[in-house]
């Protein structure tokens, strides 16, 4: 008998539990943007994720941001046995991730909070920022030449280094950290002894197609002719007198009038 008894004592128990829980659902939605020029630019086909963990076990939620950078989670599901508005209505609080593959969120996650029975729009706007460009594809010709009877760096069978350059937040010039942002030049010697002599290095194909570069919050970018052969950006190099904006134009054809001597 006792051990009918605690059967029965368990299995009311068990009942009771399942009667006090309560299954809720609602929406989520934002907007995934990036900053430009002091302006939110809406970012398609970035990748929501919504979990009800940190541990980001398994999603419970997922979609994908309009042309505009919009989205809408349209049903989230939880349960719980202590429904914070008794078993009419709940919150409950999501951790999000967007992921895109030319863009990478500010933080690892945003928290939002939703109500029951809400499409709760506007509640999860995120951020992100670009880190991967579309670069422009460089070609042209770099001048260099000294008075007569002086000796022309580099000679005219040399290779001289081309790369793309930015400006740090110091003002400084570097060279982008990345293998494909760099093509060599071929010179041909004009000139004699006896006469001023100039160099012109021909060169094509510098930068091109999508690049992701660890300094991605410096969006455009200049051509520099590392004449030094050093890998810096430093005096006797030759530099454009503008730079150039990425995502913009395809190509760019240089002549040694855009170059300046640092």
């Amino acid at each position: 008998m006792r051990k009918h008894a605690l059967l029965a004592t368990v299995f009311a128990v068990f009942a009771l539990l399942v009667s006090c829980s309560a299954v809720f659902d609602a929406g989520i939605g934002g907007k995934v943007y990036y900053m430009q020029n002091g302006s939110e630019v809406g970012i398609s086909g970035a990748k929501i994720l919504v979990y009800d963990s940190t541990s980001f076990a398994e999603p419970i939620g997922s979609a994908r941001t309009d042309a505009n950078g919009n989205y809408t989670v349209s049903k989230i599901v939880w349960k719980t046995t202590d429904p914070k508005y008794g078993k009419t209505a709940d919150n409950h609080t999501v951790y999000i991730k967007v992921t895109h593959e030319d863009f990478e969120m500010n933080d690892d996650y945003i928290t939002a909070r939703i109500v029951s029975d809400s499409t709760n729009s506007g509640m999860a706007d995120v951020e992100m920022k670009k880190t991967r460009y579309t670069v422009p594809t460089f070609s042209g010709r770099i001048t260099s030449g000294q008075a007569s009877g002086a000796a022309v760096p580099p000679s005219a069978d040399d290779e001289v280094p081309v790369y793309l350059a930015y400006k740090d937040e110091d003002d400084a010039f570097q060279i982008f950290p990345d293998d494909e942002a760099v093509v060599y030049t071929t010179w041909t010697q004009m000139g004699t002894e006896t006469t001023p002599l100039y160099i012109h290095g021909n060169f094509t194909g510098l930068g091109g197609g999508n690049m992701k570069y660890a300094v991605a919050e410096y969006p455009a970018v200049y051509v520099v002719a590392d004449m030094n052969r050093d890998g810096k950006v430093n005096t006797g190099d030759k530099i454009t007198k503008t730079s150039y904006a990425l995502d913009k134009y395809s190509s760019y054809q240089l002549d040694g009038a855009d170059f300046d001597t640092i």
